[in-house]
């Protein structure tokens, strides 16, 4: 079997870290840590097609291990990529459609960075900026999400023990906020109790209605991560915006 990239697999654990009502009926086979080797694909491509699960579930699963590099072959399985994913729900196919996007746009951020460097494009001198933009959102205890979720989740706020792809997805949106804020930004803060919990990039937004999700990727290893809330200003506003400067 040929294995996909690294990423590949990055991207196939955010997805599965996302659905926490699948993850806890495959829970031995899965670790929600920020290491896809954690992940027994094996096992998961197997549960995907045996009878034990919904159909949904088992579409899920199959679509997971696909992206990971370990579906069966199509045409001895019957299964392709696109029967699993019209047997999905809208809330599971929004989920996967969230994830991929977030990590193209992370990628796009990356290859130009890298371009950059190489100085085959401009990218706004982003190593001579004084400050960040920064937006900042205040996320409460851990809750059910509301029907119909804009993200296709079941659970928002902030859980102990979650890892950083999950967290991401609980606080990245939907908030309602100022557009231009946001998207002459760099960073979202993502804070819980006065504390800042997770730190991730700002490539771009969803609309949703009149509030937005963020696009971007966590930052797992941001050192602003387990630092007092550099925006707390006792406000019931759960968003804030500011700038930090740029060596945070």
């Amino acid at each position: 079997m040929t294995l996909h990239s690294r990423h590949s697999e990055q991207d196939a654990a955010a997805i599965l870290v996302s659905s926490p009502s699948v993850l806890s009926k495959i829970a031995g086979y899965v670790h929600t840590d920020d290491s896809a080797e954690n992940v027994d694909w094996a096992r998961v491509a197997e549960l995907a097609d045996r009878n034990i699960l919904s159909s949904v579930d088992r579409a899920f699963l199959g679509i997971c291990a696909d992206i990971a590099g370990w579906a069966e072959d199509p045409d001895a399985s019957g299964r392709s990529f696109g029967s699993r994913w019209d047997a999905l729900d809208w809330q599971h196919q929004a989920i996967i459609a969230g994830v991929l996007t977030a990590s193209a746009q992370a990628k796009r951020t990356d290859e130009r960075r890298l371009l950059g460097r190489e100085a085959f494009i401009d990218t706004y001198h982003e190593t001579d900026r004084e400050e960040l933009n920064v937006v900042r959102v205040r996320l409460g205890a851990d809750h059910p999400a509301v029907v119909n979720d804009a993200l296709g989740r079941e659970r928002v706020g902030y859980r102990p023990g979650a890892s950083a792809n999950e967290l991401w997805q609980r606080g990245r949106g939907v908030w309602r906020m100022q557009p231009d804020r946001v998207i002459s930004s760099q960073l979202l803060l993502i804070a819980h109790a006065g504390e800042i919990r997770l730190v991730g990039t700002i490539d771009g937004v969803t609309i949703h209605g009149d509030r937005l999700a963020i696009i971007g990727s966590p930052l797992a290893d941001h050192p602003l991560i387990g630092q007092p809330d550099p925006l707390d200003n006792g406000s019931q506003n759960p968003v804030a915006y500011g700038s930090l400067p740029a060596e945070e």
